[in-house]
C-alpha cells in the first residue's frame, strides 16, 4: 500500500499527489509546494489516502512544505497578480455583458496566470489574452465560471447561519431538481428553496433519500384523515408533516391543531395532488382552508 495525499489548489480543485520521503512530517491543513503538469504550484493538504499496490501512483508529487522563502514568493506573485487583474479589468470594462473578474493569481514560478471571471452572458475575452501573455511572459488560463462557482469564490453564509457548503468543504456540484424540495416538503419559492447564487440550494440533495424512504405511506398535505383511536374520534385535514419522525399535524373543522403519529391515523381521502380521482369531492383549497360542502 502506498500513501497518497489530496491537495487543494487556490481555485478549489483537488489533485492527488505522491507522498515524498518523511511523510510523517506532513499534516492536514498545511501548505506545500507541488510539481504539477504545468510546473510548480502551491496547495493545501486536505486528506491522506492509501493506494492499493496494483494501482499506478499519481503523476503529480509533493516537493516540500511551504517555507518562509516560498511564502515570500507567493506574496510577490499576489502583488503582481493584482496588477494583472487591474489591467485585465480595464480591457474588458467596455464589453456589452457585465464582466466581473473574480480570481487572478500566478502559479508558484509564474508559468501560468489563472483568471476566473463571471459575466451576465456568454462573452469571448480571448482577444485580451495575448497582451497579458506578452506583458507577463506567461500562459494565461482563462475561464468563465457559473453563478454557483462565483458564489463559492466570493464566499457567503447559508440560510442555516453557517458558511455555505460550496465555500468550505463541498468539492463538486450535484444535479438538483425541484422534486428534491417537494420530497422534503420545502416550499418552492426563492426564499426557501434557492441559495444566494439564485439556484436551488445544494443541501437539498443531502437528505433527499432519507426523506423519500421515511415518507413512504405518509399522507400528503391536504389529505383527510381520521384518528384510529376510539377515545379520540377526530377527523381533519393534514396541514403539516414531520416526515423523519412520522408525525402529522391535523386541523379539525373546529379549528384545533393536533400533532399525532402516523400509526394513530387512518387515511379517508387523499389530497388532489396525491392522485385523487377526477370528479371526487375535495375539502381543501389552495391556501389550506376548509371549503364549504
Amino acid at each position: 500500500m502506498q500513501k497518497i495525499v489530496h491537495i487543494q489548489s487556490p481555485e478549489g480543485g483537488v489533485v492527488q499527489c505522491q507522498m515524498p520521503e518523511g511523510e510523517e512530517l506532513f499534516e492536514v491543513g498545511e501548505q506545500c509546494v507541488c510539481a504539477l503538469d504545468y510546473g510548480k504550484d502551491v496547495g493545501r493538504i486536505v486528506k491522506f489516502r492509501e493506494l492499493p499496490a496494483r494501482n499506478e501512483p499519481p503523476a503529480f508529487r509533493i516537493l516540500r512544505k511551504q517555507t518562509a522563502e516560498d511564502e515570500s514568493q507567493v506574496k510577490e506573485n499576489q502583488a503582481l497578480a493584482t496588477k494583472a487583474q487591474h489591467a485585465f479589468q480595464l480591457s474588458v470594462m467596455h464589453e456589452k455583458a457585465h464582466v466581473k473578474v473574480l480570481h487572478v493569481r500566478f502559479s508558484f514560478m509564474r508559468e501560468r496566470l489563472f483568471i476566473r471571471y463571471g459575466a451576465s452572458g456568454v462573452v469571448d475575452l480571448r482577444r485580451f489574452v495575448n497582451q497579458l501573455q506578452r506583458d507577463y511572459k506567461t500562459v494565461v488560463d482563462l475561464w468563465q465560471i457559473g453563478v454557483r462557482d462565483e458564489c463559492a469564490f466570493m464566499g457567503c453564509l447559508g440560510h442555516c447561519g453557517r458558511a455555505a457548503c460550496c465555500c468550505t468543504w463541498q468539492r463538486r456540484f450535484k444535479e438538483l431538481s425541484t422534486r428534491m424540495a417537494r420530497v422534503q416538503d420545502i416550499p418552492l419559492n426563492p426564499a426557501t428553496a434557492n441559495g444566494h447564487c439564485g439556484c436551488l440550494k445544494c443541501c437539498l440533495s443531502f437528505e433527499v433519500e432519507q426523506y423519500a424512504e421515511a415518507g413512504v405511506g405518509l399522507p400528503e398535505l391536504g389529505s383527510i384523515v381520521q384518528c384510529a383511536k376510539e377515545e379520540l374520534d377526530v377527523e381533519g385535514m393534514v396541514v403539516g408533516r414531520d416526515i423523519l419522525r412520522g408525525r402529522l399535524t391535523v386541523r379539525t373543522r373546529e379549528g384545533r391543531f393536533l400533532t399525532l403519529p402516523r400509526e394513530e391515523l387512518r387515511l379517508l381521502r387523499p389530497s388532489r395532488s396525491n392522485g385523487a380521482l377526477k370528479g371526487e369531492e375535495t375539502h381543501e383549497n389552495p391556501v389550506g382552508e376548509w371549503s364549504e360542502s
